[in-house]
């Protein structure tokens, strides 16, 4: 059989790599490509080259390979109106991912999460909850690891949770699939650079549940939002944030560790859900109190001469950079000034189709120094912050935007690295951005 991996991807266990290892470990005749170079893609080729059934078309993709294929595995991020999917499409060539590939032969209850924010921490926090409670459970999708990764030691009895993102929700919507444990966190503005219509996002990420049994569960938030959502659901419906819901007193009661009203709402989400999958309270709160949060998400990378150095790279949009400044300023604004510690905030990078008028105005309510950086969003966002009358500073790099805060950043202050927008320029990805931040930080 000859297979088409369409977008090799740069993750050592993404998609595209996890789905071309599936099928060549299998023996099948497959063909990898991507826009990205081979020396761009040097790591995830090189596990591919032992591989004599394996070829690759890199720095361009072929139209012959589509025509000459049995099936398409396609890399979430390639889009359905692409000139190589419409083919495809044409042609009638099965397209699959590599999540509607592990759901298709996945012997084990899979619980889904996506969100524009907080899916990785729920997702993550939901797995621990279970692990504390006696399961054997496999985390992986959006989260950097392909579930194809660990498909083969799944076992029936076990749990796998996935993040989900509206590309990979997608893709199995067309097959009409979805979890039987769906977990949606929230709605936000976002990939509006992607999606012609905030609605056309939305029904991306509806698809979590669109195809659910009546068996099945979905989880939403009490968000007037999501009502429409919980009166279309066939399946039962749990809304979560209710003050007085069993998952909120827990969490109200449990020290947590990671900062931020955003990340009490993903802890109360992922409560919820252990609850009704039988987790005792006693080891969801075990799995509360020594969750220390992610990587890249308000993470703190050192403490040097009184100064706090924080990556939180993964904040991509707007939305995400306020519910950073809210989580660090607490209830700073009660304090006179020459008290407060200053946050002193990197900003800016790739337009996403966002607004920056909200933003602008909350950093000049909490007193923010900001330091911004070039990309396509830079003419929005110095319009949304003259309009506010705010004051930033240019940075043409990130080492600058650092030594430029660190010059006026004092004892008991943050330096921030919150964007607030989409990496693509300086940086190869969000993470290589977080990355490049540690490294200049810790030298």
């Amino acid at each position: 059989m000859k297979i088409l991996i369409l977008g090799l991807g740069q993750y050592p266990q993404g998609s595209g790599v996890s789905a071309a290892l599936y099928f060549a470990r299998r023996g099948e005749e497959v063909t990898v490509t991507d826009l990205k170079t081979a020396k761009e893609l040097k790591e995830n080729v090189g596990q591919l080259k032992k591989f004599k059934n394996v070829r690759f078309v890199l720095g361009k993709h072929d139209l012959k390979d589509i025509e000459s294929t049995d099936l398409v595995v396609a890399n979430p991020r390639v889009r359905r109106d692409s000139r190589e999917m419409k083919l495809a499409i044409k042609r009638g060539i099965p397209i699959e991912s590599d999540i509607s590939l592990f759901l298709a032969q996945c012997p084990a209850r899979v619980i889904g999460v996506t969100g524009t924010r907080g899916k990785s921490t729920t997702a993550t926090l939901i797995a621990e909850m279970l692990k504390a409670g006696g399961a054997k459970v496999w985390l992986g999708g959006n989260i950097l690891v392909s579930p194809l990764t660990f498909l083969s030691k799944v076992k029936k009895d076990d749990l796998v949770v996935l993040e989900l993102s509206s590309w990979q929700l997608e893709s199995l919507g067309e097959k009409g699939i979805s979890p039987p444990v769906a977990v949606w966190t929230n709605l936000m503005r976002d990939h509006l650079n992607t999606y012609k219509s905030m609605e056309e996002y939305a029904e991306a990420k509806a698809q979590i549940f669109r195809h659910q049994k009546p068996s099945d569960i979905v989880f939403l938030p009490v968000d007037r939002s999501f009502d429409g959502y919980a009166r279309e659901a066939a399946s039962r419906v749990y809304r979560t944030g209710k003050k007085k819901n069993r998952e909120s007193i827990i969490c109200y009661s449990t020290k947590l560790k990671v900062v931020g009203e955003h990340n009490r709402k993903n802890a109360e989400m992922a409560v919820a859900v252990a609850l009704r999958l039988g987790v005792k309270v006693s080891a969801i709160k075990s799995a509360l109190r020594s969750f220390k949060g992610l990587p890249n998400r308000l993470e703190l990378i050192a403490t040097t001469k009184g100064i706090k150095y924080i990556n939180d790279t993964t904040a991509t949009t707007p939305d995400a950079t306020i519910a950073a400044i809210k989580a660090l300023s607490n209830n700073s604004l009660q304090l006179p000034l020459f008290k407060r510690g200053r946050v002193h905030l990197i900003f800016g990078g790739a337009d996403k189709e966002l607004e920056f008028v909200e933003v602008a105005k909350m950093l000049k309510r909490f007193f923010v120094n900001v330091a911004l950086l070039p990309g396509t969003a830079h003419t929005k966002i110095v319009k949304a912050f003259r309009h506010d009358k705010f004051f930033y500073q240019d940075a043409p790099n990130l080492r600058t935007a650092i030594k430029t805060l660190q010059s006026q950043a004092r004892v008991g202050d943050t330096i921030l690295l919150s964007p607030g927008c989409a990496s693509f320029g300086l940086f190869k990805n969000e993470f290589d951005r977080g990355e490049q931040f540690k490294k200049l930080i810790k030298g």
